[in-house]
């Protein structure tokens, strides 16, 4: 773009080479928001004469504090905006733009106001990270690791195994104790001299006097 002519307190319309092409963007909206309150300048000042000459004394003092804040705008863009715009304070910039673009739309005219805001929100470009987007994996396989084979003990040691685990038998159940043998009947170690009954022929001993069977007198 052309440079204009040797206009007061307009800024440049290109700035240093370095800048992003965010504050590029933003640079150039900010100029020609610049611009065209020049012109509105212009245009109040006509305005307010004219009114004032037509007895609209509401409508000329209007513009001419229209005409004031606007000189005072076209006047603070170069210091406050692209100057720190081409210095690379783009937060400083950034601030200035805000405010400048509100007052803009309430005494500067809609089209300046406008504009300024637009560069406003054009320049917060430059305070986004830059990153590069990485697709999201929604399923990771489960890392496996090589299983490691037991240690092998060295020569001549033995490895110690456990013993392996008894099973218990049932208990044995235990016999009552064995009551003890009645003794033998003890025996006279000499027998009794037997006797035969010569009636019915039965042995007893000596000692009876009849016979336990027939009853018959020993003799």
């Amino acid at each position: 773009m052309s440079e204009m002519p040797n206009i007061p307190f307009l800024a440049s319309s290109t700035g240093p080479a370095w800048l992003p092409a965010a504050a590029k963007d933003a640079r150039q909206f900010a100029y020609w928001g610049q611009l065209i309150m020049l012109i509105m300048l212009l245009i109040a000042f006509i305005g307010a004469i004219a009114s004032i000459a037509t007895g609209s004394w509401g409508t000329g003092i209007y513009l001419l504090i229209s005409m004031v804040v606007i000189a005072f705008l076209y006047y603070m863009m170069v210091p406050s905006v692209f100057t720190p715009l081409d210095q690379g304070k783009f937060k400083e910039a950034s601030d200035r733009l805000i405010i400048w673009g509100i007052i803009g739309l309430i005494f500067g005219g809609v089209i300046p106001g406008i504009l300024l805001l637009i560069a406003f929100i054009r320049l917060q470009e430059v305070f986004q990270p830059q990153y590069q987007q990485y697709p999201t994996q929604y399923y990771q396989q489960p890392q496996q690791y090589p299983q490691q084979a037991p240690p092998v003990p060295p020569q001549g040691t033995q490895q110690y195994q456990a013993p392996p685990a008894q099973v218990q038998a049932p208990p044995v159940p235990v016999p009552p104790p064995a009551q003890p043998a009645p003794a033998p009947e003890q025996h006279n170690s000499s027998r009794a001299e037997m006797i035969k009954c010569k009636n019915c022929g039965v042995q007893y001993p000596a000692f009876m006097r009849n016979c336990p069977n027939c009853g018959t007198p020993r003799q």
